[in-house]
């Protein structure tokens, strides 16, 4: 007995000493919380406790906009011996993640020395459903740091990779999902050291799985049943991926890669050492409208996830510090693979014989490739006035505008890497790289120093450190075609084409050489480089006409048709725009209005001219005329602004937005409409607007003033109150308001026979006032609906509200449903549909509909009143004018 109980004792010591993390833990679905007891031997001090970071909420954020995390309860800590030792909860000193509010007790800092350490520790999980750290009925994923993570550097994010094994004790109908080696019916072993130990708990019942060996590996995928094969087609495509990349880069350090179904809503995923999640949209709505239409951005998907099991999680990286040595070297293997197995990196499936597919990349105007997909984030990036360089802080770069620097702009630069290097020698440097540094953190500086063996350290200077956007450009002079790279040593390709042949080369500096009758000069043909203004990428200039499969307008000036049909009880009509522009920045072009008016039994056409100018993503100006709408203006202006919100780095966005509408069709009838915009909702829940209107409609004079404001309380509830005001007035007395502008009688025909609504004429003034109680209940399955659409939801709002104006009081309840459904590329959308009872003071009652559409998912699902122009509650009509 002795000799058994010094085995065992022995087995412990060596099980306990073979790794640095020792974890013992049990799942409880009913209370969401994981306990557990971490045991180490390795001396670290510090431990950062990740569920408790915004645990207490974020006060620079609206309660509307905020998710709040779970939290992780420290009960003790102790020594071998079972003494407890002497610690401390700290303020994270990070500054890098954001307010110090947020950063409360979320680290744990040990302060005595001993040889093991036990912290007994019960992590509680998020009661919302969410990417990952939230709740569903079958489904909870935690990526890092369900478990307190041990830290390198405490400036930043830089997890100290590490050993561990884990033991996991959940109940029988649920199955842990867990990297490394399985070495028991519920235990697991590191192969070497991780970042983390990433877990997902399913539901037996709900999920299935299947194996596919690979060489040493195998993938297991754990999916939903009923979604086999869209399960099976990413599998192929992590197949296919993986034997191309371990060919290239090396073999990976684990036995078992797991690919899980998320069931959160869109088209992303989440990777950790040995598991990758996989967002529901490849799954539930993949195939909506189109079959297969996906399949291009799924496998550029899974290509991107399992490059970060090399790049990010393979070789660790400072998340806030050098995100870009994972974002952009994993995006851009990702892509130089789609190049090499595809030919063409189309972002959708545009070769699908499908009839709506054209229709589709048209109407939703969806760029053709993900090299314009890019070039189109670039583009926004330079017009928003962001300048970031690639090895930028997350602190340093506008939060809506990071994933711009870190995913297209890191990525152009590896590619100009690339083309300086070509891309098998560029393979074999990240192959080294990943040999010498797999299981380590690395710094930006180590990582350019490993760099600097094989690049001149100025291009490397120019392509991560500099913050200047790079534009490139080609023109001639004096009898010399001239390359002006800007001062910036970016690799570039240029493509001279002669009646003799054509030619390439690649330069980091700017140049010059002879030109010749008839030679075309074009830099950086195949978009490697993060250059932001492409037109003067050419020599002479590109034009181009129709909307050819290889039209590129970030390049070429275009010369296009379009057209739209209108049909209607009053006619037909066809609005033709032969358009000429300079993409996104101007355009100008010829109209025709052509048509059939049922009603008259004529026919009709008018010519005109439109302009548009967009110098900026807060500025556009827009000028038509038409013989059958007259003249018509409209400006946008916002100011842009740093909004912080608490997190790492504020938003660059516009609050404040002005907006001008006019149209003159003759001297009885015109107009100008002036609005301004304040959008506060993401701080303080509050949305204004103020508008007035002055022009002559069927030669009256009008003078229109009027007010919108909404607020929602700023409160941690399921229910959300809002409070909605409308108030418009016409100066002169002028009955051009309609009292029940949004409302349709249920009772009649038509709300001039409704029994209540028929009292009332237009009125010269309208005060309508609301409070409403939206509720959301979230579907943890969501349900497709004959390939066109899924339904993830639905909102029920009850509303009480009042107008008045100067023929009488009306007050009313309504019921608001708003399914919340998903369309062609998980794009959520909710139709607005509500029953209105309607009450005047002297007791006529009545029963109305009211209806809207409108994109999103936030819980504030109300429809506002409308108040983008007055003209939604004004009845009237002129001469011509729509």
């Amino acid at each position: 007995m002795k000799l058994l109980f010094t085995f065992f004792l022995l087995l412990t010591v060596i099980s306990l000493f073979s790794v640095d993390f020792n974890i013992q833990a049990h799942f409880d679905p009913q209370n969401l919380t994981i306990s557990g007891t971490l045991c180490t031997k390795s001396g670290i001090k510090n431990f950062l406790l990740l569920p408790n970071y915004a645990s207490k909420g974020n006060p620079y954020l609206h309660a509307l906009y905020e998710e709040l995390s779970g939290a992780m309860d420290i009960l003790s800590v102790t020594n071998g011996e079972g003494n407890e030792i002497d610690y401390t909860l700290d303020t994270y000193p990070a500054t890098l993640m954001g307010d110090e509010a947020l950063r409360k007790e979320t680290m744990l800092t040990i302060k005595e020395d001993a040889t093991r350490v036990i912290v007994h520790f019960r992590t509680h999980l998020k009661r919302e459903q969410l990417p990952e750290e939230g709740a569903y009925s079958d489904f909870i994923l935690y990526r890092f740091g369900w478990y307190p993570l041990p830290m390198e550097d405490n400036e930043g994010l830089r997890i100290r990779p590490h050993s561990w094994q884990l033991s996991m004790q959940m109940p029988e109908n649920w199955q842990a999902i867990v990297s490394g080696d399985q070495i028991g019916e519920s235990m697991w072993k590191s192969q070497g050291d991780y970042l983390s130990s990433p877990v997902a708990f399913v539901r037996k019942d709900s999920y299935k799985e299947f194996s596919v060996p690979f060489e040493a590996m195998k993938i297991i995928m754990h999916f939903r049943e009923g979604f086999e094969g869209e399960a099976s087609k990413l599998t192929a495509y992590a197949l296919k991926m993986l034997e191309h990349l371990v060919k290239k880069l090396g073999p990976l350090r684990y036995s078992t890669i797991h690919i899980v179904q998320d069931p959160f809503p869109g088209l992303y995923g989440i990777t950790a050492d040995g598991l990758v999640a996989i967002g529901d949209g490849f799954f539930t709505s993949a195939n909506l409208w189109v079959n297969g239409l996906l399949d291009p951005l799924a496998f550029y998907l899974v290509a991107h996830e399992l490059s970060h099991l090399w790049f990010g999680i393979g070789t660790g990286v400072d998340f806030l510090k050098n995100n870009f040595m994972s974002e952009s070297l994993a995006d851009y293997i990702a892509h130089s693979t789609i190049f090499e197995l595809c030919g063409k990196d189309y972002y959708m499936n545009w070769e699908s014989s499908d009839l709506f597919t054209s229709l589709i990349k048209n109407y939703f105007d969806i760029p053709e490739t993900i090299a314009h997909a890019d070039q189109l984030m670039l583009l926004y990036t330079k017009m928003a006035g962001v300048k970031a360089a690639v090895s930028d802080p997350l602190d340093a770069i506008p939060q809506n505008f990071a994933s711009a620097i870190y995913y297209q702009k890191g990525k152009r630069a590896f590619f100009s890497l690339e083309e300086l290097l070509g891309r098998e020698k560029m393979y074999s440097i990240l192959s080294e790289y990943y040999r010498l540094y797999a299981g380590k953190s690395v710094s930006r500086d180590e990582f350019l120093a490993f760099l600097e063996r094989y690049v001149d350290p100025e291009v490397l200077y120019a392509l991560f450190l500099e913050r200047r956007n790079f534009d490139a450009r080609v023109y001639p002079s004096d009898g010399f075609v001239n390359i002006d790279s800007g001062n910036l040593k970016i690799p570039l390709k240029v493509l001279v084409e002669t009646p003799d042949g054509s030619r390439s080369f690649i330069t980091s500096d700017s140049t010059s050489f002879p030109y010749v009758s008839g030679m075309q000069v074009h830099l950086d043909p195949e978009m490697r480089s993060f250059d932001i203004e492409r037109h003067n990428n050419h020599w002479p200039l590109l034009f181009e006409s129709g909307y050819g499969e290889y039209q590129n307008r970030y390049d070429a000036y275009l010369l296009s048709g379009r057209g739209i049909v209108g049909i209607s009880a009053s006619g037909i009509d066809y609005t033709g725009e032969l358009l000429f522009e300079k993409y996104p920045y101007f355009g100008i072009g010829l109209l025709n209005q052509s048509g059939y008016m049922s009603d008259e039994g004529r026919g009709y056409s008018h010519t005109g001219l439109s302009l548009y100018f967009q110098p900026d993503l807060y500025s556009l100006l827009k000028l038509k005329y038409s013989g059958l709408e007259g003249f018509s203006f409209s400006a946008n202006f916002g100011i842009p602004e740093r909004l912080y919100i608490g997190e790492s780095s504020p938003l660059m966005m516009a609050r404040h937005v002005f907006s001008v509408k006019s149209r003159f069709v003759d001297t009885s009838n015109y107009y100008i409409d002036c609005l301004y915009n304040f959008d506060d909702t993401l701080k303080h829940g509050l949305y204004l607007g103020i508008e007035g209107l002055i022009g002559k409609i069927d030669a009256t004079p009008t003078y229109i003033g009027g007010f919108y404001g909404s607020w929602i309380a700023n409160v941690r509830s399921k229910f959300l109150p809002s409070f909605d005001l409308l108030a418009v007035g016409e100066a002169s007395g002028k009955k051009v308001f309609d009292p029940f502008y949004d409302v349709l009688s249920f009772e009649a025909t038509s709300n001039a026979l409704d029994p209540l609504m028929s009292k009332y004429t237009p009125t010269s003034y309208l005060l309508d006032l609301r409070v409403s109680f939206p509720y959301v209940v979230s579907m943890n399955r969501r349900i497709s609906f004959l390939n066109l659409f899924s339904l993830g939801g639905i909102g029920v709002s009850w509303e009480l509200g009042g107008r008045f104006f100067d023929s009488g009081n009306v007050f009313y309840t309504s019921l608001v449903f708003t399914p919340v459904i998903y369309i062609i590329a998980d794009t959520p959308f909710k139709i607005n549909l509500g029953f209105s009872f309607l009450m005047d003071a002297d007791g006529a009652s009545t029963i109305g509909i009211k209806g809207g559409v409108s994109l999103g998912s936030t819980i504030y699902f109300n429809e506002k009143l409308g108040f983008s122009t007055i003209k939604e509650v004004i009845k009237w009509k002129n001469s011509g004018s729509r």
